[in-house]
């Protein structure tokens, strides 16, 4: 399937196209820290091969996106991240299905406060403010960048499960984040979410091996929101790469099916 890749607005857009006229919304894909658009490089494609448009971006400062001044990237939210995901919905110019991965998942939040969403799939949410975690033990440098993490640590956060030629791939990737970002979230919930301004249906998806999110945390967070949930037994933080990948997507469209009209 071809995709096509532009900067719209400053954002580095991937878009991956139904054959024939869409059969439902279209999906919006958005990754959390240290990631980019390239983490949904097998979701694209297999999602539009079901009927819809799908797009995925990165954030500002990430992979093909523009760089900020480093004075507000040091100072920038996991909400500020509001701002892109507009600029993608209006150039897809349909209310959108939102599909979102951990920090990814706070600033669809923050987005859906103010604007209509058909849908929300919420893959390792981070918790609000209302639904707290305990902290991280991680060194946050507030004047710098925070660096990609150490192969080894990356893996065992972000990448088990992935073959090593995968794992180190796709670790090259990863871009310096936002210490501001990273400090929400290890600060153990940082960022407050209205929940009476959230509209359309969402589940929220906890895996059984998830470090840095885990499944107890999300399954408090789907309580709170009312939102539907479902956990991953043998899954870790990024489901979405991980071998397997394909039985979850599956499950997500199943319920998409079932949840939005």
């Amino acid at each position: 399937m071809q995709i096509d890749q532009r900067q719209i607005g400053g954002v580095f857009v991937e878009h991956a196209a139904p054959e024939g006229e869409p059969v439902a919304a279209p999906v919006v894909f958005v990754h959390g820290g240290s990631h980019g658009s390239w983490l949904w490089e097998n979701w694209l494609p297999y999602f539009a091969a079901t009927g819809r448009h799908c797009y995925a971006f990165s954030w500002f400062n990430h992979n093909g996106s523009q760089a900020l001044p480093e004075e507000q990237f040091l100072q920038r939210s996991i909400a500020a991240v509001a701002e892109e995901l507009d600029i993608v919905v209006s150039h897809a110019g349909r209310t959108p299905v939102l599909v979102a991965h951990s920090m990814g998942a706070m600033a669809v939040q923050k987005y859906a406060e103010t604007h209509d969403v058909a849908a929300q799939i919420l893959l390792a949410p981070i918790a609000a403010k209302e639904v707290g975690t305990d902290p991280m033990p991680v060194p946050i440098d507030r004047t710098k960048p925070f660096p990609p993490m150490p192969y080894e640590m990356a893996y065992d956060w972000f990448l088990q499960g992935c073959s090593e030629q995968d794992a180190r791939r796709y670790w090259s990737l990863m871009p310096d984040e936002s210490p501001t970002a990273v400090w929400e979230v290890a600060s153990g919930g940082a960022i407050s979410v209205d929940r009476t301004r959230l509209g359309g249906p969402t589940l929220m998806v906890g895996a059984e091996n998830d470090i840095v999110v885990p499944a107890e945390v999300v399954r408090r967070s789907a309580d709170y929101f009312g939102a539907d949930y479902l956990f991953l037994p043998g899954k870790a933080h990024s489901m979405i790469l991980e071998p397997g990948w394909q039985q979850t997507a599956d499950r997500l469209l199943s319920w998409l099916t079932r949840a939005t009209w």
